[in-house]
């Protein structure tokens, strides 16, 4: 079973050279990039924006720092068909009218990368109703992916391609697990969001950050066991330790021990980027493998071993079920593409 060593991380980060960037044709196809204004999503951007698809979206939450954005990719790239749309990934309402914003005005989408996240450090705040982290990391993104099945399913059938959804998740997924208490709680996600196990301590709210991580790779695993299959491929990526505004919030007193770690260790963000390009376009002549998988250095490698233990799989499911009636809650569109498209 897969365990991930300190050793192991320092010697994935001395790569002399990282992969390459994977390219293709994406004429005539549509891109959707998820906090696409900064760091990892905007590189990302970047390199989509070179393989001329028919439209490419830049979806974040601040409406300034996106049209900044846009101007940037556009004097990099000379691409000049980007679009700014607004989401905020902590409010399922704004979640919600992107997902009809996709379905009334895209006619196809092909690739969907869910990049948008944050790392809580020491602080606890709720927003309806749930832990910050947990929402931007994990249900924001849950809801988007769920909503957007039904156009990418129509893509998938009109064309005879195999659109794919990119989780964003991390190698830190291997540096948590969860306990006996939270596995066997009638509730994982109300638990694991609660105050009381939410110490506002700087080391618990980092493992919350890994909590979310871990949560992401159990969320592609269990969405793409419940797709149709030969449609929508659906996977989590590594985009390994990089240079970041992710860890911008940290406190005054852990700043410079993370300067000197970027100096030592960090990929460039152009360098991450290039794994959430290959999670989206790269191993096309083997996608069956792709399925549900997690991609590291631009290859398809083992979970954690509490993913693949049968703890794992019982929090998995038990994520699942959690996450949809939050959405039924949420968003009565999720029932009905739960019981049109989505296996039990």
């Amino acid at each position: 079973m897969a365990r991930k060593t300190h050793e192991q991380f320092v010697a994935d980060q001395h790569r002399v050279n990282p992969p390459l960037v994977v390219t293709v044709d994406l004429t005539g196809k549509t891109v959707v990039v998820i906090g696409a204004n900064i760091g990892l999503g905007f590189e990302a951007s970047k390199h989509f924006a070179r393989m001329n698809p028919e439209r490419l979206i830049l979806a974040c939450r601040n409406e300034e720092k996106g049209k900044d954005a846009l101007l940037r990719l556009q004097e990099d790239t000379d691409y000049s068909k980007a679009e700014l749309w607004i989401i905020d990934l902590a409010n399922f309402g704004s979640v919600t009218a992107f997902a009809d914003k996709c379905a009334r005005e895209l006619d196809r989408l092909d690739i969907l990368v869910e990049n948008a996240g944050m790392a809580p450090f020491g602080r606890y705040d709720v927003v309806e109703g749930w832990e910050t982290c947990l929402h931007t990391n994990n249900l924001g993104p849950g809801l988007l992916a769920i909503r957007l099945v039904p156009k990418m399913i129509g893509t998938a059938r009109r064309f005879g391609i195999y659109p794919r959804i990119v989780v964003v998740a991390s190698d830190v997924h291997y540096w948590t697990t969860f306990e006996k208490e939270l596995v066997e709680s009638p509730n994982i996600l109300a638990k694991l969001s609660s105050k009381e196990y939410s110490t506002p301590d700087i080391h618990i709210m980092k493992r919350r950050y890994f909590d979310s991580k871990l949560l992401n790779v159990l969320f592609a695993r269990a969405f793409q066991q419940r797709l149709p299959a030969s449609t929508i491929t659906v996977n989590s990526v590594n985009p390994g330790f990089c240079i970041s505004n992710l860890r911008s919030g940290l406190p005054e007193e852990y700043q410079e021990a993370n300067a000197k770690q970027e100096a030592e260790l960090a990929f460039t963000t152009e360098e991450g980027s290039r794994q959430l390009v290959f999670s989206a376009v790269g191993g096309e002549n083997d996608e069956d493998k792709l399925r549900g998988a997690y991609i590291s250095l631009s290859e398809v490698v083992e979970e954690s071993d509490f993913v693949i233990s049968e703890d794992g799989k019982v929090v998995q499911d038990k994520v699942w079920d959690e996450m949809l009636a939050i959405f039924e809650g949420v968003d009565p569109k999720v029932a009905d593409v739960a019981r049109e498209y989505l296996k039990n």
